[in-house]
């Protein structure tokens, strides 16, 4: 007889209150099947997870949680299936109950009699019902809480608890491979953070570029594809460098070793440009190619409307800008002269077919202007992209791994004579050293001055003694190295580097880093070495100034020149290690 029907059976022959002692046993059975299966499910479960802290020692296993975690859920869930199925029923119950309380077969005899009717025969109807009577009263009486009390095997509870003392030694132990993943990790952040900067470098570009260039076009493709390369495959540092080495290796072959000076010079001839096109001084004042090229194409469009006298100016104007370029933009600086050449034809003879050779070579001049111009964006591309790469194989490399201890000090602290040569009252030099300049500068001015002048250059030792070497991770025309760091461990004293205090710095003399530099004087051809002598006493000219106060200012000036690719590659790591190490620390 189902349960529902069984249940009914019980309330009306042995009432309310035997039904619910009925389930309230059945509830304490359950439990205990329940436990002894969870026993075995836990040990299961501690084992399994002992076997994946064992493997995570053998291999970098980055799963190993998530292993763990479905070898608890996988556990859980066996158990619970495993407690529903076996859900006792409430003859189970009745009949384990007349075991543990010593009912001697009453609760299951009496449940028998419930599911059969009522004899026919008086005498067993009599007997049916003295056999409820008694078991109804033997059930009311009971310790229900005598019954089913929960059992747990001893088999499965002592393998648990083997199978827990491993996993807890497992656990605490060091595991050798948590250094391995915390490398791959480290270098995955650190490749996305380098896919992210690629990425930016990209956009810049194709705002930039409104011109289209498929040499552009292809180096930003190329640029995108090795910043999902990173992103999707970033957690080998090898493979990772390997990348980016390909990369570099491509636009160290796209770029110019003279676009620095070329981007220079083309600015300043997009200026003279504008000047010679328009007869207007202040054309153009910023240099933008694109306009040169709009001047030079307005020059075209005018040159029928111009006089003789006009197209004369401006021809030779022009054949002085090609000129002054033919060092820097030699191509734009031919097609400028036959520019020149075909428009001071075209005003000597005022012929229309010399009119129309000049428009088309004017045209052509202000097409290899706007060529030049991309070809300046495409270098500024390639050279923010290999300044960017340049960071990223460092970051690369230097993820996840100690750096050199707070003091960011050089290998080596300056030498003995890395002292200035003067102290103040007497930092200039002393009268008993040449006083006066070469006499072999340009203007002719011979080198007369007396000896008595007070002197404005460093003594002798002014100059910076031999260090201990350099800790730089990127030695020129070498690799990365990756490694330990065997350097000093303390950091710098604030604002102190081993007596370099104070700097010979005469900026009000010398000027400001990236200052043009001139030359006093007259064109000439020089006169005659001379050599001034004489003795006199130096004085505090304000040439020694803090260290901290000028480090800042010649960083700057370092870094714009990296910018603008006056550095060989090569070179460009050692000098930014170069300033890091010197900046001042706590």
């Amino acid at each position: 007889m189902a349960d529902r029907a069984l249940a009914a059976a019980i309330t009306e022959r042995l009432g309310p209150d035997a039904l619910r002692r009925l389930r309230s046993l059945r509830r304490r059975l359950w439990l205990r099947r329940s436990l002894r299966v969870a026993a075995i499910a836990l040990a299961a479960a501690i084992g399994g997870i002992a076997l994946v802290q064992l493997a995570a020692r053998s291999v970098a296993l980055e799963i190993a949680p998530w292993l763990m975690a479905g070898v608890a859920g996988a556990a859980l869930v066996a158990w619970a299936i495993a407690s529903w199925r076996l859900r006792p029923s409430l003859t189970d119950a009745a009949r384990g109950a007349d075991a543990e309380l010593s009912l001697r077969e009453r609760l299951g005899t009496a449940l028998e009699l419930v599911a059969e009717p009522d004899p026919e025969d008086p005498l067993a109807a009599e007997l049916a019902a003295r056999q409820l009577v008694d078991a109804r009263a033997r059930l009311a009486s009971a310790d229900l809480r005598a019954a089913f009390r929960p059992r747990i095997a001893r088999r499965p509870l002592g393998a648990g608890g083997i199978l827990l003392a491993l996993l807890v030694v497992l656990i605490i132990w060091p595991n050798p491979q948590d250094a391995v993943l915390r490398d791959r990790q480290a270098a995955r952040d650190a490749s996305r953070e380098v896919a992210q900067r690629i990425e930016e470098v990209a956009r810049e570009a194709e705002k930039e570029g409104a011109a289209p260039d498929p040499r552009r076009d292809a180096l930003l493709e190329q640029l995108r594809r090795l910043a999902r390369q990173l992103r999707e495959a970033g957690d080998d540092r090898q493979d990772v460098l390997a990348k980016i080495g390909a990369v570099q290796e491509q636009l160290a072959r796209l770029t110019d070793p003279q676009a620095a000076m070329k981007d220079a010079g083309l600015t300043q001839l997009a200026e003279q440009i504008s000047k010679a096109a328009t007869g207007k001084e202040d054309a153009n004042p910023e240099g933008d190619p694109e306009q040169a090229a709009k001047d030079l194409e307005a020059l075209k469009d005018q040159l029928k409307k111009m006089s003789s006298a006009q197209a004369a100016a401006r021809a030779e104007a022009l054949q002085r800008a090609a000129q002054g370029a033919a060092g820097t933009q030699p191509e734009l600086a031919e097609r400028l002269a036959e520019a020149a050449d075909a428009l001071e034809k075209a005003a000597r003879t005022g012929n229309p077919q010399d009119q129309q050779a000049a428009a088309d070579a004017l045209q052509r001049a202000a097409d290899a202007t706007r060529q030049s111009d991309q070809n300046r964006q495409l270098q500024r591309t390639v050279a923010r992209a290999q300044s960017a790469l340049q960071d990223g194989a460092r970051q690369v490399a230097r993820a996840g791994q100690a750096q050199p201890g707070a003091s960011g000090q050089p290998g080596g602290q300056p030498g003995a004579s890395g002292q200035p040569g003067g102290q103040p009252g007497a930092s200039g030099q002393p009268g008993g050293q040449p006083g006066g300049q070469p006499g072999g500068q340009p203007g002719g001015q011979p080198g007369t001055q007396p000896g008595t002048q007070p002197g404005t250059q460093p003594g002798t030792g002014g100059q910076l003694g031999g260090g201990g070497g350099t800790t730089v991770r990127r030695i020129p025309g070498g690799g990365v190295r990756i490694g330990s760091f065997n350097g000093p461990t303390q950091g710098n004293k604030d604002y102190t580097v081993s007596g370099l205090d104070d700097v010979f710095a005469p900026f009000d003399r010398i000027g400001e880093p990236g200052d043009p530099s001139y030359i006093a004087g007259q064109g000439g051809d020089g006169g005659q070495d001379q050599t001034g002598s004489g003795s006199g006493v130096g004085f505090d000219n304000d040439a020694l100034v803090p260290y901290s106060s000028v480090l800042d200012l010649f960083r700057q000036f370092a870094n714009f020149q990296l910018d603008r690719q006056q550095v060989p590659i090569t070179l460009k790591d050692l000098v930014r290690d170069y300033f890091s190490r010197l900046e001042p620390t706590e």
